[in-house]
């Protein structure tokens, strides 16, 4: 049957060969086609027709689906974003001097994390493609039940800006550490070599978050990995890089630019740097906080929204936007680090009228990382030259103000970077000679060199615009040479340029003219001088566009070998634009500078929530926080929900996290002992497809956080325990505050939110724990928010309050009332029952407590029936305080106390 096919369709048949695993998009004239159940696939995912022509293999009618091949910047991305491979199929000749079947070939293979046109991309994110490898190394301990450990590597490459990072280290077979990384740095693709893909829990773990491929590129071992980028990066050794040593972290980034090179069918030269990252570097993010912090995408729909990013993020290149980024998703640990971009921040936010000149000048610089990735790989248009010129002029005014009026370390750093590319000015002076201003999209069509920079293009241009006049300026020097007033000079695709002549005139044709057509009524002729001119008319446009596409690629060649000061350049204009960024946040929302220390204290007065009080109607209202390893490093917090106890929790962590990112941060003070890791345990939700019950995930991530915590990490734990029994969550979350308390040697700071209540008695015994609730007011049946955080601990949840707020029918809440009446009556006649006989129960419960627990299981001990708390409440509401003498108010004090007890 192969042998009844057509050439062409040989041809796709050996480009579905050898990528089995993509779509092929099939050049054919002006479409894109593909056939058999590519064809059928694509119909169905771009929602186009599906048509037949021709037979398949089999004989049986081909399915046939296609797209305009100038649209395929419209329908590729919706392939690509859904997960598909597309191998591009390319005609390798111009069809017009083709001898037989045009040549066709692929080009180029499109996966999520290899994409480098710019249609691909929905914003200015980085988009990763991941490479992991690993090797067990032995178990974690000497208890053979202690987990196995691994030693990962892992890189991230963009294609699309040319970076390239890589990093090393040892892992449980859980892979908590690997899927932190991957949902830190939110690849489109991740790539596993068959070891690691054969795990199936992994696998299933990372594709909830990626796409995955099984990818096996032939290696005889990690040294000749090195080799490889060694030969790439043109260096003698990797250890400027950082990773000599680190054969995982050098087998996955040679995965990686394998993986690329195989689907780009190229070598990417604008890669041309590796940088070796630790995560001792900094504070360490696990997936769970960074879910539940809302660091960079949102919990509602993962967008960012909402998210801490998107709040703070006003900057103005998108080499700026992916900084700032990175910056939250990895703070430093380093005070003196952290400083430099503070004293950038406070420089910036003190000189608004710099400030406001850098951004301006900002605003003109668009995306030269991935304009320069674009000009290396070759699928540039003369509209990224002029984007790229444009942000080239922006840059000495922001160098020369710099050098001019700053002082502080960083922003001299940048001034000096932006100084040594100073050459680069000669690169935009180039585009500004050569490419029009406002350029077509094609490379291919012409009109994108400007008239006057190559003489020959001049020429050609000429030629092509004035062949009409030319042709009527022969024509009349025929006519008064011959004498024939009908001579005429025409054209047609047949025969080219002609000198007709009537019969009637046959006798007056001048001897040098020589014969072409007869006609019936006239001859037709041609002179040496119309041919020579016919081959120059009929050739001087193609030419000329074949001319222009020459000197571009010469333009590009010449940019191409300043990628890397190009790439430097873009970076250092990303780290300015979010100090500027940073500085004007700061101004616009009343930030302060934060103070950084190696001790463990947290110290913040009037503390806000960066992301809600921007959108809380009615105002903010902040709260102190103070923690330390002596008296305050675990804080028990209580109150009813919706009171405002996770926001708080929430803000306290958010604020280390900008201050140590480099941002000001939202307080009247802020003083941060150095934070290396933030955990959090903040809301509930199942994993059911994986075997998973909501309270089994908080087991789990519960798991994680105390066997990772160190004196340094900052712990967030809100309603640990609901998820079971009362007397098996409540014995966990007690368990969990004294292990946290004692862990080590001074043990962890933690804010802990709980509806078991009976905990706050913790502080009595715990010498490092203090009891903090969210102030509210009853006004009758309504219950009103204060939103502020106080000492001490509360009794009581306000459930059936909040349920009221949430829309619950009102007959079910004055049901719920009535049998929290019956509860409480119930329990004080027990209580009464108990004193009589001498004797503690532990078989009833008050409705006063969230948890239904009457006591403390380990405590043995009864709190106060709810009556006479009513009771010395309503005492105490009745004072006047201003007129009674002190022995008054010890006497009344006493007086209470007594009928509390």
């Amino acid at each position: 049957m192969t042998e009844m096919m057509t050439p062409a369709m040989r041809q796709y048949y050996e480009a579905k060969q050898a990528y089995p695993d993509a779509l092929i998009f099939f050049r054919m004239g002006d479409f894109y086609e593909s056939f058999g159940e590519d064809a059928k696939t694509i119909a169905k995912e771009l929602e186009i027709t599906l048509t037949a022509r021709g037979k398949d293999k089999t004989g049986e009618k081909m399915p046939l689906a296609g797209i305009p091949y100038h649209a395929i910047d419209t329908y590729l991305p919706r392939l690509i974003n859904k997960g598909y491979k597309v191998a591009i199929c390319e005609q390798l000749e111009d069809p017009k001097q083709a001898k037989g079947v045009v040549k066709r070939g692929v080009v180029r293979v499109v996966t999520p994390g290899t994409a480098i046109d710019s249609s691909m991309f929905s914003d200015a994110s980085n988009n990763y493609l991941m490479a992991v490898a690993g090797k067990e190394v032995g178990k974690s301990g000497k208890n053979t039940e202690k987990e196995k450990e691994i030693e990962i590597g892992v890189s991230f490459l963009d294609i699309s800006t040319g970076e390239f990072l890589t990093t090393q280290f040892r892992d449980s077979e859980s892979f908590e550490k690997l899927l932190s990384e991957l949902a830190r740095m939110h690849p489109a693709e991740c790539i596993l070599p068959p070891s690691l893909y054969k795990n199936t829990d992994l696998a299933s773990r990372l594709k909830d978050q990626t796409i995955v491929q099984e990818f096996a590129p032939e290696i005889s071992g990690t040294g000749e990995a090195g080799e490889k980028l060694k030969t790439h990066f043109k260096v003698a050794t990797l250890e400027g890089m950082g990773c000599e040593k680190l054969d995982f972290a050098v087998y996955s980034a040679w995965a990686a630019l394998e993986y690329a090179q195989t689907t780009q069918l190229r070598d990417l030269t604008h890669i041309n740097t590796l940088r070796t990252y630790s995560n001792s570097e900094f504070m360490i993010l696990d997936s769970v906080t960074l879910h539940n912090l809302e660091i960079v995408r949102n919990v509602r729909d993962d967008g960012d929204e909402n998210s801490l990013y998107r709040s703070l993020n006003c900057t103005k290149t998108p080499m700026g936007s992916r900084t700032l980024k990175k910056w939250f998703l990895k703070p430093l640990l380093s005070v003196e680090k952290i400083n430099l971009r503070l004293d950038a921040v406070e420089e910036l936010a003190a000189t608004p009228l710099l400030r406001y000149d850098i951004r301006n000048w900002l605003s003109e610089v668009r995306d030269i990382e991935r304009l320069v990735g674009r000009v290396v790989y070759g699928n540039s248009s003369a509209r990224d030259l002029i984007a790229l010129k444009r942000s080239l002029d922006a840059l000495p005014p922001v160098r020369d103000s710099l050098m001019e009026k700053i002082g502080s370390g960083l922003l001299k750093e940048i001034a000096e970077r932006l100084a040594a590319f100073s050459e680069l000015e000669n690169l935009a002076e180039m585009i500004e000679k050569a490419i029009v201003d406002e350029p077509p999209v094609s490379v291919r069509e012409g009109g994108m060199i400007k008239p006057g920079y190559n003489a020959e293009l001049d020429e050609l241009r000429d030629i092509a615009s004035n062949s009409k006049r030319w042709i009527a300026t022969f024509q009349q020097k025929e006519k008064e040479k011959s004498g024939i007033k009908s001579l005429k000079v025409g054209y047609n695709k047949v025969f080219g340029y002609y000198i007709e002549i009537t019969n009637a005139n046959s006798n007056q044709v001048p001897e040098d003219y020589i014969r072409k057509q007869t006609l019936a009524n006239a001859e037709r002729f041609f002179t040496p001088e119309l041919k020579e001119k016919e081959s120059l008319i009929l050739t001087a446009n193609d030419k000329a566009k074949a001319l222009e596409y020459e000197i571009f690629m010469k333009i590009t060649q010449t940019l191409s070998a300043h990628s890397r000061e190009l790439q430097e350049t873009a970076e250092w204009i990303g780290v300015l634009d979010v100090l500027t960024d940073l500085a004007e946040v700061a101004e616009n929302n009343n930030y302060i500078r934060p103070q950084l220390t190696d001790n463990c204290k947290i110290l913040i007065r009037d503390g806000r929530h960066p992301v809600v009080e921007n959108t809380l109607p009615g105002g903010f209202v902040p709260n102190d926080t103070e923690m330390d390893c002596k008296e305050n490093q675990f804080l028990l917090v209580t109150g009813p929900n919706m009171a405002g106890k996770s926001t708080y929790m929430r803000q306290t962590a958010l604020i280390a996290i900008m201050a140590q990112a480099g941002s000001f941060v939202p307080a009247s003070h802020a003083s941060i002992g150095i934070i290396d890791q933030v955990f959090t345990r903040i809301g509930a939700f199942d994993d059911l497809a994986s075997g998973q019950s909501t309270f089994m995930v908080e087991m789990v991530e519960l798991a994680n956080i105390l066997n990772n915590t160190t004196p340094r990490s900052l712990v967030l734990l809100d309603e640990i325990g609901r998820g079971t029994s009362t007397y098996d969550g409540y014995s966990i979350a007690k368990s969990v505050v004294e292990f946290l308390h004692n862990r080590g040697k001074v043990g962890v700071r933690a804010l802990f939110a709980t509806h078991y209540h009976q905990l706050t008695a913790l502080e009595e015994k715990l010498k490092r724990v203090k009891n903090y609730h969210i102030a509210v007011k009853e006004e009758g049946h309504e219950l009103v928010f204060l939103r502020k955080i106080v000492p001490g601990a509360t009794d009581r949840s306000y459930g059936i309050h909040v349920a009221r707020l949430a829309g619950v029918p009102e007959k079910v809440i004055d049901r719920a009332n009535e049998i929290l009446k019956e509860l409480e009556k119930e329990n004080m006649l027990e209580d009464a029952e108990d004193s009589e006989n001498g004797k503690k129960r532990k078989s009833k419960a008050t409705a006063r407590y969230t948890q239904m627990m009457l006591f403390d299981p380990g405590s043995g001990a009864n709190p106060a029936p709810a009556s006479r708390s009513d009771s010395v409440e309503a005492a105490l509401r009745k004072l006047n305080v201003e007129k009674m003498t002190p022995i008054e108010a010890l006497n009344k004090l006493h007086e209470l106390k007594r009928l509390l007890d």
